[in-house]
């Protein structure tokens, strides 16, 4: 038998389980939608009729095969106006140089430049990006790595198509996990991962809060980074040029996020389990660098979704007899899980992902206390982040 306290306390959790659904569902899972139609309109949409000069910068780091898959994919781009591609080889590969003069037979539009293998103290990927800015021949720049994958051929247009409009400045485009080639346990775990920190930062440049890129998929204009000194605010730190240069450049005014099916890419790697962690170690230790407001608005709804199941999970307790207030939590349940089911399902298919809604929940509700692990460790090797440790691997 239930007391008049009991039947009290329940309802009282319930109201504040239906408040935090209500609120999750504003604050975030809108934005999850808004992500979804981005895609879906930017996919319909009408290119112009001409396009600004472009210059391609591709850093590649001891991937020669990885880069004679990207160079082909890059010769097939459908694009009218000049354009060239700027390959920087990060340590003078040796097979990497040979591809390159193999190419560079054939293809006029293509140069290289390379860093030396005995560079320390110094972000190798930051140098070498520089370096490719400093031969780049025109204004817009559009950056990629060898394990970028690019299966449409109007891919580049839609990068650039943007800068048409001189207050752009900056477009955030979108790259894909490579789902197939992550075969190992837990592969669905890290996609659905991947996905989820994709949105989040597509979502919060999309309400006008960028804090961060995706070096496999990003474009901004040259004079803008020698304005901004290139990476000055975060030569101390390996990483950071996708992330805090992003963070740093990006206005309400002078982004756009380009999400159109053509314009994604893929994210490829030999070692996606290896590469996942070292993404995840990077962005964790660098976030305290970028907008720290969007991660305080994630954070702040992981704490809703607790707080939900916390007093749910309370009021069943104090005031089970009570079909009312079932009635009210079932409702406050589905509410704050249902759209959000449908959305994340939306965005994995838009987004070439795995499939992500049953676990939707689970994964959501464990997604804090897996980045606290991570964070944990990235602050336990943390001095491999700073340049002025001489490490032989920086990237």
């Amino acid at each position: 038998m239930f007391s008049g306290a009991d039947i009290y306390i329940a309802w009282s959790l319930t109201g504040v389980a239906a408040i935090m659904a209500i609120a999750v569902t504003v604050m975030y899972t809108l934005r999850i939608f808004k992500v979804c139609t981005t895609v879906k309109e930017q996919s319909d949409m009408v290119l112009p009729d001409s396009f600004p000069p472009v210059s391609v910068i591709v850093y590649s780091n001891g991937d020669a095969a990885g880069l004679a898959v990207l160079l082909q994919q890059l010769r097939c781009q459908n694009y009218e106006s000049p354009w060239e591609v700027i390959v920087v080889n990060d340590g003078k590969d040796y097979e990497t140089e040979m591809l390159l003069m193999s190419f560079g037979a054939e293809w006029e539009n293509l140069r290289h430049t390379f860093t030396p293998k005995v560079m320390r103290n110094v972000s190798r990927k930051k140098l070498a990006l520089t370096l490719g800015m400093k031969a780049a021949m025109h204004d817009v720049v559009v950056h990629v790595t060898s394990s970028t994958r690019i299966e449409s051929s109007e891919w580049l247009k839609f990068m650039v198509s943007p800068f048409n409009d001189r207050s752009t400045e900056l477009v955030i485009g979108y790259a894909a996990h490579d789902n197939d080639g992550d075969r190992a346990r837990g592969k669905r775990r890290r996609a659905h991962e991947m996905l989820v920190t994709s949105v989040h930062y597509l979502a919060s440049a999309l309400y006008g809060h960028a804090y961060r890129g995706d070096g496999d998929n990003l474009a901004y204009r040259r004079d803008k980074f020698f304005e901004m000194k290139g990476f000055s605010n975060s030569l101390n730190l390996h990483y950071g040029d996708d992330d805090i240069f992003v963070s740093d450049l990006s206005t309400t005014d002078n982004t756009v996020v380009m999400i159109a099916r053509d314009a994604q890419v893929i994210s490829s790697s030999s070692h996606p389990i290896e590469s996942y962690e070292a993404k995840k170690y990077r962005y964790n230790y660098t976030s305290r660098y970028c907008n720290s407001s969007q991660n305080k608005l994630y954070d702040a709804v992981s704490v809703f979704m607790w707080i939900w199941l916390l007093c749910s999970l309370g009021a069943v307790l104090a005031g089970f007899s009570e079909w009312i207030i079932m009635a009210v939590l079932g409702a406050a349940a589905l509410l704050l899980w249902i759209p959000q089911m449908i959305a994340w399902k939306k965005a994995s298919k838009l987004l070439s992902s795995r499939k992500f809604m049953l676990s939707v929940p689970g994964a959501l509700l464990l997604r804090p206390f897996h980045n606290f692990i991570y964070l944990l460790r990235s602050r336990r090797i943390h001095t491999a982040n700073f340049t002025w440790q001489a490490i032989g691997n920086q990237q």
